[in-house]
């Protein structure tokens, strides 16, 4: 089926998955999906799902869904455990189609901050050994690590994967992104403009994942930017269609004891 792809949501119901400082993997992945899953709808895309809800619903019965379903690619959302860090996809290397959708993913997570440990052989997984069209397993950060998990510790964030994974389907689909869309979108006065509040900017990744832990500390959000033109990461408390909104939140931010300004795009 044209422009079609089926999602997983690994582990769910009885099953947590990886488990780590409070989080369930099960959740994040979930949550991954149903945002990857609203931005793909939105350039209509027909998506399959293994499922939008806290449920059991094993690989075995993933994969049986997923060639019933009839699309040309299936990705399943997973996350790390180990003590390690960084983004990993898992492919059948032998399959072109495969490492080359791992790589866009991987571009695109990596423009959240995110490092990558690279495109892997999955033909050890089930997910990728019995679907029938081009599967990709992707583990977006280590759960169990307190550092790497900054970047999807929080609902928005974990959504925020999900749409960077959707950027990537749309540019294997050869289907043209419809723009960007705020980390935290205003549901009044549209503008073009975004006003983002900056927290700071980081040449290391782990200076500006230290500065995001403290914002959600101070009971704030926290995410990471990366600018590949200028090699910095880049703390954000928000982003808003509204001046006056970007401006409330920076006076949240530097009671809080933070220095930020508002950058305009």
């Amino acid at each position: 089926m044209a422009n079609s792809v089926f999602l997983s949501a690994g582990h769910g119901g009885n099953d947590p998955g990886a488990v780590g400082y409070g989080l369930k993997e099960k959740d994040i992945n979930l949550q991954t999906l149903l945002g990857c899953k609203a931005e793909l709808e939105r350039h209509n895309v027909k998506v399959f799902s293994s499922r939008t809800t806290d449920e059991n619903d094993g690989v075995y019965e993933e994969v049986r869904e997923a060639i019933a379903s009839g699309a040309n690619l299936a990705i399943s959302f997973h996350t790390n455990a180990g003590g390690g860090n960084g983004f990993e996809a898992y492919c059948n290397t032998s399959n072109p189609d495969g490492v080359r959708f791992s790589k866009l993913a991987e571009k695109y997570i990596k423009e959240l901050g995110q490092n990558s440990r690279g495109v892997k052989d999955g033909m050890h997984l089930y997910f990728i050994r019995k679907t029938t069209m081009t599967a990709v397993l992707l583990e977006c950060f280590f759960i169990d690590n307190d550092t790497d998990n900054n970047i999807g510790d929080t609902k928005a964030e974990q959504r925020a994967l999900g749409v960077a994974y959707a950027k990537a389907i749309l540019e294997y689909m050869g289907i043209t992104y419809k723009g960007n869309t705020p980390d935290k979108p205003d549901t009044v006065s549209p503008s073009k403009k975004i006003y983002r509040v900056q927290v700071g900017a980081y040449s290391k990744k782990a200076g500006a994942q230290k500065q995001v832990k403290a914002l959600k500390a101070a009971g704030l959000e926290g995410s990471i930017r990366y600018s590949a033109k200028e090699k910095l990461y880049r703390v954000q408390a928000g982003a808003y269609t509204v001046y006056a909104n970007a401006e409330k939140m920076k006076e949240k931010v530097i009671a809080a004891g933070f220095a930020a300004f508002i950058s305009e795009e």
